[in-house]
């Protein structure tokens, strides 16, 4: 499984490594919008974590990218300025909120919950399209 993990806090991405790491995770970190664009254009990411608020981009944009390139991307939008409720119809491509700061449970909670919808989605289609 691939995890890409986009915030320009060095501090955050770390910790949010140590959260999620198991052994069969491949976890991919980027500071900016512009470098986790680079790393999709080479990878394809099961769950990518976004911060909503980034230096060279806004994480909704970088989420909508994702979604383009990336269908099958989960994508968890992660702030300390915007909370759930601010989550709109404009952003049903975004399959899971953190607030920050967040708990372990709360990362760990979000994971399988995404996790468990992309399963859904790929029993209802089986070859990745959604027509």
């Amino acid at each position: 499984m691939k995890i890409l993990i986009v915030d320009d806090e060095p501090d955050l991405c770390w910790a949010l490594e140590r959260m999620i790491r198991t052994n069969d995770m491949w976890i991919s970190i980027a500071g900016c919008s512009t470098s986790a664009m680079n790393l999709l254009k080479q990878h394809t990411y099961t769950v990518a974590f976004v911060d909503a608020i980034l230096p060279d981009s806004n994480g909704f944009q970088l989420a909508r990218h994702i979604h383009m390139v990336s269908p099958s991307t989960s994508i968890v939008l992660m702030s300390g300025y915007y909370y759930r409720e601010d989550m709109d119809e404009a952003h049903t491509h975004i399959g899971g909120f953190l607030a920050k700061p967040f708990l372990i449970s709360d990362v760990r909670t979000i994971l399988q919950q995404v996790l468990s919808a992309d399963q859904i989605r790929q029993e209802q289609y089986p070859c990745n399209t959604y027509c």
